[in-house]
């Protein structure tokens, strides 16, 4: 028993199996808001803008996309701020190396002056070192060159004056250099700036990004770029996986795709088989065109049933997430049975070819024996011969041939699970299908 019916403005009525059938159909647009819709649980008819059940199947995308858009994080959360002022006292830290001027002095000054200026690295290492542990080089700076893994230049020996007295390479420098200024070597306490440039650096990027920046280091067993974070668990299959629901929800689709196919089907004119119709059947040539297309139709539906059930199966174990053998197995099984119990499909669909047939032949025999019958009302000036057909043969043969054609046609029209009326035939040939594959 259908659930949902649909009547549209023009008169056309489209019933659905169930719920979910119904909310696909809402979904695709096809609805007209000025669409009545019939629930079979309340017995009501009501429009469609106003139904309650239509209302909630057309409310639930929204309901969802507001959902999912409450569980988004911002996208400002989290975002990492510069901190200014920690990089400026980084920047601050670092030694400028300073270019100092001076005046051109005279060799005796300037060995003086060197010697002072030993002096003073020498206090200032010893210092250092007292300070910072890891910062004592053994043989003064050409420890930390070799660790660096820099070459250590050759030692050159000293040069003497004639009197006697070295020449320090300082002595020396004044002939290579100018005149008036010169720029001064930086001294041997600034070279350990680049070991405290690196420190600090260290130390503040452990502070500003936390210590998971040196993990993956320490860590020393996990690969770089992995992903430890747990990958979350898939959703649920939309259906069961067991042959109950898998062809359920098949039949559902099948249903649907028949019906769509079924759904350009026009109702039967209303002027066929009245007398005016009888009387002269070639002034209504859309009578044949309908009950040609009504032919066509069924015979292409009728011939794609099979691969419209496979695609329905299909679909079925895509929701229920089979794969492997056990999908190529169960599709078989079911296209076999559903093949297995295709008779009352078949027959109605014969009755529906039947039908078809009998009305485009009575056409032509009408339309070749046309001039013959007369169009006689059952109310006017005179009284018709047949109020009932309101047509009837001038002569005997040709009464004979309108008694012949209709006899066919409403044999078949009155025949058992036939559509009885004219008004009937398009809706009769879907419920009779969906009879057929739900009994």
């Amino acid at each position: 028993m259908a659930r949902f019916r649909i009547r549209t403005k023009e008169g056309q009525e489209i019933t659905f199996a169930s719920h979910e059938v119904f909310a696909e159909f809402v979904r695709s647009g096809e609805l007209s808001p000025e669409d009545v819709v019939y629930d079979a649980e309340t017995r009501e008819w009501s429009p469609a803008r106003t139904h309650p059940v239509v209302l909630q199947i057309e409310l639930e995308p929204e309901e969802a996309a507001r959902a999912a858009g409450a569980g988004e994080p911002d996208a400002d959360f989290g975002a990492a701020s510069t901190d200014d002022e920690g990089l400026e006292a980084i920047k601050a830290s670092a030694p400028v190396e300073a270019i100092d001027l001076e005046l051109a002095l005279t060799p005796e000054e300037e060995a003086a002056a060197f010697v002072a200026k030993m002096e003073a690295e020498r206090a200032t290492e010893r210092g250092l070192q007292e300070d910072v542990p890891w910062l004592r080089v053994e043989n003064s700076s050409s420890g930390v060159a070799e660790e660096l893994g820099v070459p250590r230049a050759p030692r050159r020996p000293p040069q003497r004056e004639p009197w006697g007295r070295e020449l320090s390479p300082r002595s020396e420098a004044p002939a290579a250099m100018p005149a008036a200024r010169k720029r001064r070597e930086p001294s041997r306490g600034r070279r350990y700036a680049p070991l405290a440039i690196l420190g600090l650096a260290a130390a503040a990027a452990a502070v500003y990004f936390g210590p998971d920046l040196l993990a993956p280091a320490m860590g020393g067993g996990t690969e770089p770029g992995t992903d430890n974070a747990a990958e979350p668990p898939p959703p649920p299959p939309a259906i069961a996986d067991t042959e109950e629901s898998l062809r359920a929800r098949a039949r559902e689709r099948f249903l649907t795709s028949t019906q769509t196919a079924l759904r350009n089907l026009p109702p039967v004119p209303d002027i066929w088989l009245r007398g005016s119709y009888l009387a002269a059947p070639s002034e209504y040539p859309r009578v044949p065109e309908v009950w040609q297309l009504y032919l066509e139709t069924i015979r292409d539906v009728r011939a794609g049933d099979d691969e419209r059930y496979r695609q329905a199966y299909l679909r079925a174990l895509d929701e229920a997430r089979v794969e492997g053998g056990a999908r190529t197995l169960r599709l078989t099984s079911a296209v076999t049975a559903f093949q297995g119990a295709g008779a009352p499909r078949a027959a109605h669909w014969e009755r529906v070819e039947a039908v078809a047939t009998a009305a485009l032949r009575g056409h032509d025999a009408l339309v070749s024996a046309e001039g013959t019958i007369m169009y006689q009302p059952a109310t006017g000036p005179s009284l018709s011969a047949d109020p009932v057909i309101e047509a009837v043969g001038r002569s005997p043969e040709a009464q004979a041939l309108l008694n012949q054609v209709l006899d066919v046609i409403l044999r078949e029209l009155h025949a058992e699970d036939g559509p009885g009326e004219v008004r009937n035939v398009r809706e009769w040939v879907w419920d009779g299908f969906l009879e057929a594959v739900t009994s």
